[in-house]
């Protein structure tokens, strides 16, 4: 319902389509015994949420990047001041032996040296 109480009436939208696409949409629809327009709708309505799902996961793997890179640089800050002077080193070499155990790919820039 409109915001004055009425329905609002559906809005007409308009696509240009192959005739195979065409054929494709409305045996789609005939499947499932609905409209082509519920069928396109509601493949719409999936898009839309789904755009809007990628859209906060991406926000939340760059801020868990974000974090990831501050943890590593202070974990790293803290064992370089460390008095142990050969505990860097070795976290370095457990980091690497643990990635390839895990079969990752232990990287300089990613706080191990393989």
């Amino acid at each position: 319902m409109g915001a004055d109480g009425e329905q609002s009436r559906p809005i007409s939208l308009q696509v240009h389509v192959s005739n195979d696409l065409a054929v494709r949409v409305r045996a789609a629809a005939r499947r499932r015994e609905i409209s082509v327009s519920e069928w396109i709708r509601s493949l719409l309505s999936q898009a839309c949420d789904d755009d809007d799902y990628v859209s906060r996961l991406e926000h939340s793997v760059n801020r868990i990047a974000r974090h990831s890179v501050f943890l590593m640089v202070g974990v790293d800050a803290l064992l370089a001041g460390h008095p142990d002077h050969a505990l860097r080193e070795r976290a370095h070499q457990a980091y690497a032996r643990k990635s390839r155990e895990l079969g990752l790919v232990a990287g300089t820039d990613e706080g191990g040296e393989a």
